[in-house]
């Protein structure tokens, strides 16, 4: 007979099946851990392109930055510490292209361990954006992880401005398979990650930090202008970034044009190749995308952006009070980006054509695409 739910011996199991391997006595010394866990869209891939290319430079100076979680962008960490049912919904799980969660778990613990013993360093950094918006349990399955193997532990967080934010964040959704509109996509409830004052509390209290470091994303606000040098002096790393190995500019941004296009062929593959929102791997066609992006970003009328923005006036006043010990209560002070952006959220079906041509889209779906794309132009 299967146990009922929620019942002791259901509960068990699925504890089982979602757990994070322990980490304790895995060590020979215990670490100084830094974890720089985001946000997303504030710097992340520079930051994790510029660790990679510097990895061993990184070493002389006494810190890994470890291979094994991932080669540039830790993602394998996050995935670590997903449940089964998270999993199930990330495209970074679906890249990996693994079977069994708790196998994985069990081959990332013993790989990240023992390049960490095998390094002989004690400093050890990670960093997976992903994280910050992790849910609770997520949390207390990655401190059931961390506590065992740190002596201190150094969180790193970039708090980017919530409207701003926002915006980014859609074109990157809508890169992974997600079609609905920008100004209907706003209306949902987004409290969970853009209440930075609550996020940063529920890691504070879960994970118990011995440091806790808050930096907006601002550039002016930058250590010496430079968002790595700054990086830098959050985490503790006592070097110059223009003496280190230097990256290029790595965001892939679209222009209000093509992230219509690539949300109407997500909504083709969803209607006609029974592809899921938010599972779609577009990576390919970005990169060409991003290529040929040359005209204005899509945001939303400077009136919808501003009642977004009320919503957290007083948590980012805390923020600044409890985190970064400005008692202004000024978070951010840099005003929204408004340069060459557009509310028009479109695609004339006359251009579709430049599309079909750039991308190489197989000639069975352009009649199809063709006839979405008219129905999506239409008024109403």
């Amino acid at each position: 007979m299967s146990a009922r739910p929620n019942s002791p011996e259901s509960l068990s199991t699925h504890h089982k099946s979602n757990a994070v391997p322990s980490a304790a006595a895995s060590l020979t010394e215990p670490l100084d851990l830094v974890l720089h866990i985001g946000t997303g869209k504030a710097g992340s891939s520079s930051i994790q392109f510029f660790l990679r290319d510097n990895r061993e430079r990184l070493g002389e100076l006494g810190v890994l930055y470890p291979r094994s979680p991932g080669a540039a962008r830790h993602t394998r960490l996050g995935l670590f510490v997903k449940s089964e049912t998270e999993l199930e919904n990330s495209p970074e799980w679906d890249q990996e292209e693994q079977s069994d969660p708790a196998s994985f778990r069990r081959a990332f613990r013993r790989r990240l361990l023992s390049e960490i013993e095998d390094s002989g360093l004690s400093r050890v950094l990670l960093s997976d954006e992903i994280l910050f918006g992790s849910s609770e349990q997520t949390l207390l399955r990655l401190s059931r992880f961390t506590s065992p193997i740190a002596e201190s532990l150094r969180l790193v967080a970039y708090l980017r401005r919530q409207d701003d934010h926002m915006v980014s964040r859609y074109q990157q959704r809508v890169k992974i398979g997600w079609v609905a509109r920008l100004r209907d996509w706003a209306q949902e409830d987004m409290s969970g990650l853009y209440d930075y004052h609550a996020r940063l509390r529920t890691w504070q209290r879960l994970m118990e930090p011995t440091e806790f470091v808050v930096r907006p994303f601002e550039r002016e606000r930058f250590v010496d202008g430079s968002l790595l040098q700054d990086f830098l002096d959050a985490v503790g790393i006592d070097a110059r970034a223009e003496d280190l190995e230097q990256v290029p500019n790595v965001n892939e941004s679209l222009d209000a044009e093509s992230v219509e296009f690539l949300r109407l062929l997500n909504l083709y593959r969803i209607e006609h190749e029974g592809a899921t929102a938010g599972l779609i791997n577009n990576r390919a066609l970005v990169k060409r995308l991003t290529e040929l992006s040359k005209g204005p970003t899509l945001t939303l009328p400077a009136s919808v952006l501003d009642a977004f923005m009320e919503q957290w006036e007083e948590t980012n006043r805390a923020v600044a009070r409890d985190f970064l010990g400005d008692e202004t209560g000024q978070l951010f002070r840099a005003p929204r980006k408004t340069r060459n952006t557009t509310t028009h959220q479109h695609l004339d079906p006359g251009r579709l054509d430049n599309f079909l041509t750039l991308l190489e889209l197989p000639k069975q779906l352009h009649s199809p695409l063709r006839r979405l794309v008219e129905r999506e132009a239409k008024p109403g």
